[in-house]
């Protein structure tokens, strides 16, 4: 009998103890690509980290007129902190999207507008109520008349229970100084003997409008502050200031000329939007309007005029009834309208009136009796009032800016010189 051979004798390997080199090579592979996914992640989270930080910085909507709170050298400032901070408002808003998703300052999605929690302690800071200056012989110092926010806010039910109003009751009149002649200041009586048990009057002079429209960011007109560069007009930029006073704070916009005739403390009514009495050419009137804050014709009337005035080829040209006053509330009007598929031309009846984002605006009077509800105008001789108070009309203006530029000045150029030319203020020149 033959010996066996070595290699018969060598036991033979179970199938489990067997490695491939193919199963060696996917562990070594799906290692590398665990490694690589890790140091993604990692590298992404570092930058997740700096983003957030950076997004903190900056200035929100309800924070504009604040200074930034957070810093990156803030050792005590982390990003979880952080990131928990925006969670938490985020969930307050009832975004339910990712925490980086509207990042920019001046994107409004997901955005609130800025809030009012006081509206008349605001109003009075910004008309500085409680501030009191010398007028020259002839003319008498107004005074605000401010009431409570449960007053001009809120009506009440039988029970008295608060219900908020869409119009709040407050009347806002614009002047170049609170001095003013006996004529404007009885006017003025008038209004505060009719409404004066239930509406907060305020006074804006020129320091306000200019408070107001440069002394904030306002997110939902970026272009407003350069293109006010182009504006030479008193009387336009009254124009825009209205629009956005009642877009931002709600209530009346009222010419210190106009009196009360049918209207009275309660015409308003708790659940009106907005309302409009006709003027005579059987549109709107720009000289007297009430309406709820954000109201969309509000926001279209601002736009339009900025477009307009944004390319004008002078500056001088500055017809303030075509350009930024009756002409852009009416295209306002008109927006609100079309935008849903109504047809308009700005000229309109009485009535109740639906439009954009189902807001509605209530339209009161005859073209062919524009002074039922507001007298138009009702001081005489007002020229000369206007000139004892120092205020002048646009086609004046028109004539000294002329003169001071010595030609057409295009407002493209006026625009491009802010950016560019260290000499050229950003505030208005009128």
């Amino acid at each position: 009998m033959s010996s066996p051979s070595p290699s018969s004798s060598r036991p033979s390997p179970s199938p489990s103890s067997r490695i491939s080199a193919w199963t060696v090579l996917k562990v070594g592979l799906a290692a590398v690509t665990a490694y690589n996914f890790g140091w993604i992640v990692r590298q992404h989270a570092k930058l997740l980290d700096v983003v957030v930080s950076y997004d903190a910085q900056m200035i929100s909507p309800e924070q504009f007129d604040k200074p930034p709170s957070l810093s990156l050298n803030n050792n005590n400032i982390t990003s979880s902190s952080i990131n928990d901070a925006v969670f938490k408002d985020q969930q307050q808003k009832g975004s339910g999207s990712s925490l980086l998703l509207y990042a920019h300052p001046n994107d409004p999605r997901g955005k609130s507008l800025p809030q009012h929690p006081s509206p008349n302690y605001e109003l009075q800071q910004l008309v500085s109520s409680h501030n009191h200056y010398n007028c020259s012989d002839g003319l008498m110092y107004v005074q605000d008349h401010i009431l409570s926010d449960d007053i001009t806010h809120y009506d009440y039910d039988e029970k008295g229970n608060k219900i908020p109003r869409k119009i709040p009751r407050l009347l806002h009149f614009t002047s170049k100084s609170r001095c003013m002649t006996p004529a404007f200041v009885h006017n003025l009586d008038k209004w505060k003997r009719v409404l004066g048990s239930k509406y907060s009057i305020y006074i804006h002079d020129d320091a306000a409008i200019d408070k107001f429209i440069y002394h904030r960011r306002w997110m939902e007109f970026p272009e407003l502050q350069e293109v006010m560069a182009c504006v030479t007009a008193g009387a336009a930029k009254a124009d825009i200031w209205r629009y956005l006073m009642i877009w931002e704070y709600g209530g009346i916009y009222s010419d210190m000329d106009s009196a009360p005739n049918k209207f009275g403390v309660d015409t308003i009514t708790t659940n009106d939007d907005a309302w409009f009495p006709l003027e005579m050419l059987g549109i709107p009137a720009q000289y007297w309007f009430a309406a709820s804050p954000r109201h969309p014709i509000m926001y279209f009337s601002v736009k339009h005029a900025l477009r307009f005035l944004a390319w004008r080829p002078d500056i001088a040209d500055n017809n303030a009834a075509q350009t930024t006053g009756p002409g852009a509330f009416k295209t306002g009007l008109i927006y609100f309208q079309r935008l849903v598929g109504i047809p308009s031309t700005g000229y309109i009846e009485s009535g109740l009136y639906h439009g954009y984002q189902n807001r509605s605006v209530k339209i009161v009077g005859t073209k062919q009796n524009a002074n039922e509800w507001i007298q138009r105008e009702s001081i005489r001789g007002k020229s000369g009032n206007y000139e004892k108070m120092g205020m002048t009309h646009f086609h004046q203006t028109k004539r000294k800016f002329q003169e001071m530029k010595g030609g057409k000045v295009e407002c493209l150029m006026q625009r491009y010189r802010m950016h560019t030319d260290s000499s050229v203020s950003w505030d208005n020149i009128v």
